[in-house]
């Protein structure tokens, strides 16, 4: 255990060693992990004998996510976001509707073998933009700033609009759970509950 902390605290030293090189480029910073991370995986040289379950691979990727989303807002401009905030709101309500149904439309068309509730979930994981891959838009000085931080705002919030569609159309797929509910109650449920802890957590916070 130790010498897999020890190659990864190895390997995020050599990446800060690097970073600002890495900014100037057109290699984004998940590229390289990617790569680090195949290259000392089981594929490769199998560097790495950790061994993680799928719950706290969940755990991990909630809370890297959680970590890359605050990192983003605490980088915002607000004075330039509350000046040009009509651009971020068409774009999560307008746009981001708009992408998931030509995704679900896109796939109607591309794959034939699968049902509609299928391409509505494909159309949902793939329909949020990822903000580590908007950085070079988002940090370079030539993009006029309101669409610099409307593109951010915009990056950081459309996974969780998502997230409530994805379960509801999860929960939908599932047809029934193992306390016998059926798919469409256990939509609802699950819609309920990811708003309503949002707005209650949002709420606090503000």
């Amino acid at each position: 255990m130790y010498l897999d902390f020890a190659l990864l605290s190895g390997i995020a030293l050599m990446f800060s060693c690097i970073a600002g090189y890495v900014e100037k480029s057109h290699v984004t910073a998940p590229i390289i992990f990617v790569v680090f991370g195949f290259l000392i995986g089981p594929t490769a040289f199998d560097l790495l004998s950790l061994h993680i379950t799928a719950e706290t691979l969940k755990i991990l990727a909630e809370l890297t996510l959680a970590l890359v989303l605050f990192i983003d807002a605490a980088s915002a401009d607000f004075s330039v976001l509350r000046a040009s905030y009509a651009i971020p709101k068409r774009m999560l309500l307008i746009g981001l509707p708009l992408t998931l149904l030509m995704g679900f439309l896109s796939g109607l068309l591309l794959f034939d073998t699968m049902t509609y509730l299928e391409l509505a979930i494909l159309s949902a994981v793939l329909a949020p933009t990822d903000a580590a891959l908007g950085q070079a838009v988002i940090k370079n000085i030539s993009v006029p700033p309101k669409f610099r931080q409307a593109l951010n705002a915009e990056s950081g919030l459309n996974d969780g609009m998502c997230v409530p569609v994805l379960l509801l159309f999860l929960a939908l797929a599932s047809g029934s759970s193992e306390h016998d509910i059926e798919g469409w109650q256990l939509a609802i449920v699950f819609l309920i509950e990811e708003l309503g802890i949002g707005l209650l957590v949002g709420t606090s916070i503000t």
